[in-house]
Formats: C-alpha cells, sequence, structure tokens
C-alpha cells in the first residue's frame, strides 16, 4: 500500500508542476461556474407579474393562478420592476378605473399576451376569454441544468483518465517508467497507484461542480455510485492515452480525437429520438449521461441506476479484454 500511495503522491505533485495538468484540475470547476450564470431558475421559467396594491386582494389573487405575483405600493416602483433584466408585466389601474399593463418593450410573447389575456378574464361580464388547466408535472430544474450539469459531470471524470494518461507522458519522457521497472514495485501496484488519481479527483471536482451549481438536494448516494463506475471505462482511456502517446502534443491529440466518443454519446443522447436510442447502447459513455442527467433530475431511482451501472461495467469490461494486451505492451 505504501507504494501505491507513493504512486498516487507522485500523481498529485506532477498534476500541480504541468500547466496542462494543472489546468486539466482546475477547468471542470471553471465550466461550472460559467454554466451557473446560464442556468435560468423557476422563477424565471414562469410568468410574473408586478401588481399594484390598490387592485386589492382578488385581483392579486387572480393573478397567482398563473404565475408569480409581486406586490409593490407604486407605480413608479412597478416601472423601475419592469425595466430589470428578467420578463415581467406590470398591472396597474388608473384614475379611470382602467387596467394598465407597462411593458419595457423586450418581453416575450407569452409575458405580454398573458397579461391581457388575464384582465381580459376579469373584466368580461361572464364571458371567460381563457381557460387553462394547469398540470404539475413536479419538474423544477431547467433543462440547461439537467444536461449542461450531467454534461460537466462527465468531461470531469474524462478528464480524471486523461490527468492519468499526460503523468504516463511525463514519466515516459523523463525516462520514470524505465527505472520503475528495477524497482520493487510491481505492474500491479503502478497500475493501481496510478488509476487512483482517475477516481478521486472526479469524486472531488463533481461533488465541487454540484455545490456551485446549487444541486446539492441530488441524491448523493447515486451520483457516488455513478461516478465510480463511470471513472473506470475514464480511467481505461487514460492509460491508452498516456501508452499511445510520445509527448504531450500527440496526448493532446489523441485525447482530442478520444473526445469524440463521450461528445457523439451525449449529442446523441440529446438530439435522437427515444426509438433511436439503442445506435447508442454500445458507448459506456451514453449510459453515464443519462445517469447523471436523470439522477439531477430527481427521475432516477436505485433500479435505474444499478441497470445503468451495469451498462457501463460490462462495456468496461468488453473495452479492457479488447486493449489489455496493448496496455500490458506498452507498460513493459
Amino acid at each position: 500500500m505504501r507504494r501505491i500511495l507513493s504512486v498516487f503522491s507522485r500523481d498529485i505533485l506532477s498534476s500541480r508542476r504541468d500547466f496542462i495538468l494543472a489546468y486539466m484540475v482546475i477547468a471542470p470547476i471553471l465550466l461550472a461556474v460559467g454554466l451557473k450564470f446560464f442556468i435560468p431558475g423557476v422563477e424565471s421559467a414562469a410568468l410574473q407579474f408586478a401588481i399594484h396594491e390598490k387592485l386589492g386582494k382578488e385581483v392579486i389573487a387572480e393573478f397567482e393562478r398563473y404565475g408569480k405575483v409581486e406586490v409593490y405600493s407604486t407605480v413608479e416602483r412597478i416601472e423601475e420592476r419592469v425595466g430589470t433584466i428578467d420578463d415581467i408585466a406590470g398591472i396597474t389601474r388608473n384614475e379611470a378605473g382602467t387596467y394598465r399593463v407597462i411593458l419595457e418593450g423586450n418581453e416575450s410573447h407569452d409575458t405580454k399576451e398573458m397579461a391581457y389575456m388575464i384582465i381580459r378574464d376579469m373584466t368580461a361580464d361572464g364571458s371567460l376569454d381563457v381557460r387553462f388547466e394547469v398540470t404539475d408535472i413536479g419538474y423544477r430544474l431547467s433543462p440547461v441544468a439537467g444536461i449542461g450539469s450531467a454534461s460537466l459531470i462527465l468531461t470531469a471524470i474524462i478528464i480524471g483518465g486523461m490527468v492519468i494518461g499526460f503523468n504516463m507522458i511525463e514519466e515516459k519522457q523523463s525516462e520514470t517508467m524505465k527505472a520503475l521497472n528495477v524497482t520493487p514495485l510491481t505492474r500491479l501496484e503502478f497500475i493501481a497507484g496510478k488509476s487512483m488519481i482517475g477516481f478521486l479527483l472526479p469524486l472531488v471536482q463533481v461533488y465541487v461542480m454540484l455545490w456551485i451549481l446549487g444541486l446539492l438536494n441530488v441524491n448523493k448516494a447515486m451520483i457516488l455510485v455513478m461516478t465510480v463506475v463511470s471513472s473506470m471505462i475514464a480511467v481505461i482511456v487514460g492509460f491508452l492515452v498516456g501508452l499511445m502517446s510520445s509527448n504531450q502534443i500527440s496526448g493532446i491529440a489523441n485525447m482530442k480525437i478520444l473526445f469524440l466518443i463521450p461528445s457523439t454519446s451525449i449529442i446523441g443522447a440529446i438530439l435522437l429520438p427515444a426509438d433511436k436510442h439503442f445506435l447508442l447502447y454500445w458507448s459506456p459513455f451514453y449510459w453515464s449521461f443519462i445517469g447523471f442527467r436523470e439522477i439531477i433530475t430527481a427521475a432516477a431511482v436505485w433500479r435505474q441506476v444499478g441497470v445503468y451501472a451495469c451498462w457501463i461495467l460490462g462495456l468496461t469490461l468488453i473495452a479492457f479484454l479488447i486493449m489489455r494486451g496493448r496496455i500490458r505492451k506498452g507498460l513493459v
């Protein structure tokens, strides 16, 4: 165990010294910070109204049936609120008793038209212009958050494998790997030590990203299982990159080529209709992506997570059996 931890410690030091490796470590965190600015909250996805308090409780209650209501005491404050960055319609009434809809001019079609239609509904003499049936499907997360967060988590896992690969490239260039052949360190200990960063780094990054994105209410045990299982294929890919590349330039080129597989899996899972998803069943990254997406959107149950994990483990085993000869030869 001491020798395994020694290999792991060396990888940590190498990741801090090398600019590319240091960037890989912080890149998912920086991407999560960037994604945070593009995730709309629940409020921004719903209709919003700024209501003058003099309209009374009945009018306020009517608008609350259709969206979020903010009550203000003056028309000036309503106009100030309407002028902010989000979509909101101001509702007041002039001295003649006529309703006024205050808009900035860049609101969405629904924000503007729904305000008019609700007022027409209230002022109609027993005749409803609008009929609504509101169905709550329990979805409280933006699609941007579900897809973006799952994609970032998968990216962090893959980068964990890439860190293994680039550490191996650095050791090949410094001829450290040749020196290891004359030490008591066995091949299995070397692989175990190298693999540790590929499992531990994504775990840290994933939970930090969930905190940044405000998704700490997800099932953390499910996230843990999917992260560990998904890291297995990333570790294999990392070893391949390290063994196939003679320097960092070729390592970057190989990394770009291998990134096509998870990229295709994510894009396919998003764009293909459900009945065509069988075309992606060959990719363990597809199962990782849909697993993380369903966990983040609270749509997953343990049985589903178990099925996804089995697919990932089975496909990872097949990939390892196919590539073990190449890995064994490169470690000699």
